[in-house]
């Protein structure tokens, strides 16, 4: 469900992440008795956070900063179930081959990174010349850890302590 959490940006992407699946989580958390899973994806490089670009320069500027590099790609995960809170984190390594132009400015300027993190989504075919390497979980640079989902779901809500069997 859509919620009206104001997210930030801290020192770092990891702590980015986590802050704000946490803010996401206890806003949707007010809204239902239900459990809630929240998720926030960021990336970074070094301490640099990479949100999503608010216009053509910032997207451009994204992306000579990541080609050529190795960025990582942190999802933070809030699981609030059965009156405990659980946050996790699934990292992934992505190395972008060298900056080309023509590539990137097309890619910018079909509007598709405007609305992503880091301002690409990796299974968009126009972006798939840069990638070099995915070194982990490839559905957390999509954006949902699955794995990680499926696993935090069966044992704290399937088969957890208080879970439900199914």
């Amino acid at each position: 469900m859509p919620t009206d959490a104001k997210e930030v940006t801290l020192c770092g992407a990891e702590n980015t992440a986590k802050a704000n699946a946490k803010i996401k989580g206890e806003c949707a958390a007010k809204m239902t008795e239900l459990p809630v899973l929240a998720f926030d994806t960021v990336v970074g490089l070094n301490d640099k956070v990479f949100g999503k670009p608010d216009s053509f320069e910032e997207a451009v500027r994204m992306f000579k900063a990541l080609c050529g590099n190795t960025h990582e790609v942190v999802t933070a995960v809030y699981f609030a179930v059965n009156g405990k809170i659980i946050e996790k984190i699934e990292k992934t390594l992505v190395t972008f081959g060298a900056f080309d132009k023509d590539l990137v400015y097309n890619y910018v300027e079909s509007g598709a990174p405007f609305d992503k993190a880091g301002g690409y989504n990796i299974d968009d075919s126009q972006i798939k010349p840069l990638i070099v390497a995915v070194d982990g979980d490839y559905d957390n640079v999509v954006g949902l850890p699955v794995k990680l989902t499926e696993k935090l779901i069966e044992e704290n809500l399937i088969y957890g302590e208080n879970g439900y069997r199914a």
